[in-house]
């Protein structure tokens, strides 16, 4: 005869699985609902331009045998990306997924990866939520947690950062698994998940808001410690991250060396730091009316309209009777709203806080406070997990339904939904094959071991900076897919020791302007130079010191426009 406590505990268990099962079932369900509206929906931004050749090359070292550690055509070719955090993406999965690289299914690396991410996301936070309802006996039915995780899961954080650049997705998704670590009363649970999701944080998420992650947890572990008045859930992160630390040693040694012998090291200027602050009067309406406002706000405002979508989520308005139930604010509650103010203070970033930040390692070269959004929407459906909803069912259901129609709506009708850049016609051209047959003409110009430098005017720039066709350029990480060394690349962090060129690079992403020309062939006299000489026409040159100027204008696809 089954004991009744293991009975009890097989259906609590089963009850536990049942509502995993269903979360990430409506979690893929509305995954994919995303890919039918827009195909390869995160293969914009960042993903497009930085992320997806990246991996492309990734994924073909490793299918011949080849280290992937070393990028052949970014920086003058053999360049160790090892040492340069921008391309610190050394997660498993990553590795596993950009073997699609060599089969015809390559630009959909950056979804695929995505997918398992939001998976993960999702499993994690049901599992915090189970495990808060179970430990703390809240009164929170099936239905709330589910309809929280999705929104914590879809967040605009999640899909604005995640079209941006994929890791910020691992950064998200390691937050409710770091949390769980932390909760839990058992030493050898507790220390087990930190490590093994601090390893996936690691390796898988954007270094900065790893940074961030890092300080907001230790204050939450340091608050569950003081509850517990014990020194377990503090312990527990600390050894969890050192193991995990310990670990990845060998990755992080180069990287640090790396990052440390790079202009970025130095920090950033107090005055850039600001430029980027977040009105804290904008807050609450990022918060309350986000998506709403981006009907609004035009792109090029960017701050302002990358605010309103980082700030929303379908549960925003759910705050409202959460914070007006009686009943009695635990202990916990209170640490996870000291927590959230702790994480606003930074994102709208006062004066003083830029001061401290400016003389601190590492801090003083993180530029971007919206990045901070990650925790604060963690801690935030923390909250209402903490928190059931005072009022009526039926006043609860028309918030959580008016908060939904919010971000919704606005999302479905704004015109290049649901990210700031597109870059759609270089989405086009992938898609089409237009860039393959671009490619298959010009590359044969080229000798082996020709190094190129992209030359771009500031008034084109300027004027159509998310519009130009960077990929028939061979600009950012396009090189990697064209197969052309380019003497730079995408990165912000690029060691000054393994830099090919001392000519200083004007743009970001690794292209410079027409009246540095001369300064690179006195640099480097065997250098091609790929210009784009107008925008509308679109006219592209390959030029070089010695030889005649190619106009590359007949090769471009007929997706584009031309004279």
């Amino acid at each position: 005869m089954i004991a009744p406590e293991v009975r009890e505990g097989s259906n609590r268990e089963t009850a536990r699985l049942v509502l995993l099962r269903n979360n990430l079932l409506v979690s893929a369900l509305i995954f994919f609902i995303l890919e039918l509206w827009r195909p390869c929906f995160f293969l914009t931004d960042d993903n497009l331009d930085g992320g997806l050749p990246f991996f492309s090359e990734v994924g073909r070292h490793l299918l011949s045998g080849h280290s992937p550690f070393y990028s052949d055509y970014l920086f003058g070719g053999h360049y160790n990306l090892l040492r340069d955090p921008g391309y610190f993406c050394w997660h498993p999965l990553y590795l596993i997924v950009s073997l699609l690289a060599g089969t015809p299914w390559h630009l959909l690396i950056i979804d695929v990866d995505a997918f398992v991410l939001f998976m993960l996301c999702t499993a994690g936070f049901v599992n915090l939520a189970w495990y808060l309802r179970r430990e703390l006996a809240l009164t929170i039915s099936d239905g709330w947690i589910m309809f929280y995780t999705m929104s914590f899961t879809y967040s605009m954080i999640a899909i604005t950062t995640g079209s941006s650049w994929l890791t910020f997705m691992g950064n998200e998704s390691a937050l409710p698994w770091l949390a769980l670590g932390i909760l839990q009363r058992s030493w050898w649970r507790g220390t087990g998940l930190v490590a093994i999701f601090s390893l996936h944080q690691i390796l898988g998420g954007h270094p900065e808001p790893a940074i961030s992650n890092t300080i907001f947890l230790s204050f939450f572990a340091l608050g569950i410690s003081f509850i517990r008045r014990s020194a377990q859930p503090l312990g527990c992160w600390i050894a969890g991250y050192t193991l995990a630390v310990l670990i990845i040693l060998p990755l992080l040694v180069p990287m640090f060396s790396g990052f440390f012998a790079s202009v970025r090291s130095h920090g950033i200027d107090i005055s850039e730091m600001e430029t980027n602050n977040i009105d804290p009067g904008l807050f609450p309406t990022s918060l309350f009316l986000g998506m709403a406002l981006w009907l609004i706000h035009s792109p090029p405002e960017f701050h302002t309209t990358y605010t309103l979508a980082l700030g929303s989520c379908a549960a925003a308005w759910c705050i409202l009777p959460a914070m007006i139930d009686r009943a009695h604010w635990r202990k916990i509650d209170q640490v996870v709203v000291v927590v959230l103010i702790f994480i606003v203070v930074l994102i709208c970033r006062p004066r003083w806080i830029s001061e401290i930040m400016i003389r601190l390692p590492l801090l003083r070269s993180m530029r971007w406070p919206f990045r901070e959004f990650i925790q604060f929407q963690f801690f935030f459906h923390f909250l209402l997990l903490l928190r059931t909803p005072g009022l009526t069912s039926r006043f609860q259901r028309s918030v959580a339904l008016l908060s939904t129609a919010l971000l919704v709506i606005p999302l479905a009708l704004y015109v290049l939904p649901p990210t700031l850049n597109a870059m759609a016609m270089d989405r086009k051209l992938l898609f089409s094959g237009g860039f393959d047959r671009y490619w298959s003409q010009v590359r044969p110009f080229f000798q082996p071991g020709d190094q190129v430098a992209v030359i771009i005017p500031l008034r084109l720039y300027s004027d159509n900076h998310f519009e130009v066709p960077y990929s028939l350029l061979s600009s950012h990480n396009y090189s990697c897919m064209t197969h052309v060394i380019n003497i730079w690349g995408w990165s912000q962090t690029p060691p000054s020791d393994q830099l090919y060129a001392r000519t200083p690079v004007v743009y970001p992403f690794g292209a410079y302007m027409p009246e540095q020309k001369a300064a690179l062939m006195a640099e480097l006299p065997g250098l091609k130079f790929i210009t784009l000489e107008s925008f509308k026409p679109l006219k592209i040159t390959l030029s070089s010191r010695d030889g005649p100027t190619i106009d590359l204008t007949p090769y471009i696809p007929p997706e584009i426009e031309k004279p």
